[in-house]
This record gives C-alpha cells, sequence and structure tokens, in this order.
C-alpha cells in the first residue's frame, strides 16, 4: 500500500513538473503561396515574359497555319487542272507541312509548359526559404500551406502571406 503511495506521488510530481514544459506556447501561422506567387514582382515578372513568348510562338504558328490555309486552296482551285503527278506532289506536300505544323504546335506547347514549369518551381522555392525565415525570425513552430487546400480556417493574423510577398521582393532587388 505505501509503494502505491509513493509510485502516485513520485507520478503527481513529475506531472506537475513536466507541466510548464507540455504549456509552452505553440506558435501556428499560414501562408498562400499560390498567391504570393501571383503577387509577387518576380512572379509578375515570369507571367509578362511567359505570355511574351507565347505570343510570339503563336505568331509563328499563325504564319505557318495562313501558309497551309494558302497551299489547300491552291490545292483545291488548281487540282482538277493540274495533271495527276503534281496533284500528289503537291497533297504529298501539304500532308507533310500538315504533320509537321501539329508536331510543332504540341512541342511549342510542351516547351511553354516545362518553362513555365521551371520558372514557378524556383519563384516558389525562393518563397519557401522566405517563410522559412520569418518563421525562424518570429518564433513559429508550424507554418501551413492555404492553397493546397488543407486548410479550412485560420483567422487572418495568422496569414504571413503579405509579409513573404514583401520580404520577397526586398530580397530579390
Amino acid at each position: 500500500m505505501r509503494s502505491i503511495r509513493i509510485i502516485g506521488l513520485a507520478l503527481l510530481a513529475f506531472m506537475l513538473f513536466a507541466m510548464p514544459v507540455a504549456a509552452a506556447e505553440v506558435r501556428i501561422a499560414y501562408a498562400n503561396l499560390q498567391k504570393a506567387l501571383n503577387e509577387c514582382d518576380a512572379g509578375k515578372k515570369a507571367k509578362d515574359t511567359l505570355a511574351d513568348e507565347a505570343k510570339k510562338l503563336e505568331e509563328e504558328l499563325n504564319s505557318k497555319q495562313e501558309e497551309l490555309k494558302k497551299m489547300k486552296d491552291e490545292i483545291d482551285k488548281k487540282g482538277k487542272v493540274w495533271n495527276a503527278e503534281t496533284r500528289e506532289a503537291k497533297e504529298k506536300d501539304f500532308k507533310n507541312k500538315s504533320q509537321e505544323f501539329q508536331k510543332r504546335f504540341m512541342q511549342y506547347g510542351e516547351d511553354l509548359n516545362k518553362r513555365k514549369q521551371e520558372i514557378e518551381s524556383k519563384i516558389i522555392q525562393g518563397l519557401r526559404d522566405t517563410v522559412e525565415e520569418i518563421a525562424k525570425k518570429k518564433g513559429y513552430n508550424y507554418v501551413f500551406e492555404k492553397s493546397v487546400g488543407g486548410l479550412l480556417y485560420a483567422p487572418a493574423d495568422a496569414d504571413l502571406t503579405p509579409e513573404v510577398i514583401k520580404a520577397f521582393n526586398a530580397k530579390k532587388k
């Protein structure tokens, strides 16, 4: 009976001394990296650069498409008066250029998407580094990502996004 009492008192003493450690303040914040990517200077510049590249590619593709349209119109209009050999050669040339156009169209889309992912991943990594710096400086234990969809609610005062954008822009200048 006495040993049970001693164990109980030891357990109570342990809990009393461990309580302040367990009650240490846990600081939690969140940041919306997608919003930060769209609003930071580097993200805006990247979006403009990609839009310019897409416009140039679109102009080039439109030029090739117009060329194909002219070839098709010529085949349709003059094909009946050409001899079989000429008509077959023109149709073969048109088919080859059409296939080349389709390949180029797909390749441009893939290249542009790849470039976008590369640029955005570099910026996102820089934003993550900035979040980590702010969290360490301000003593946050955890910082969650809001745009992923896992965070359903958080108070606005726990949002580090504006501070992350400001700090990231300052680092990039």
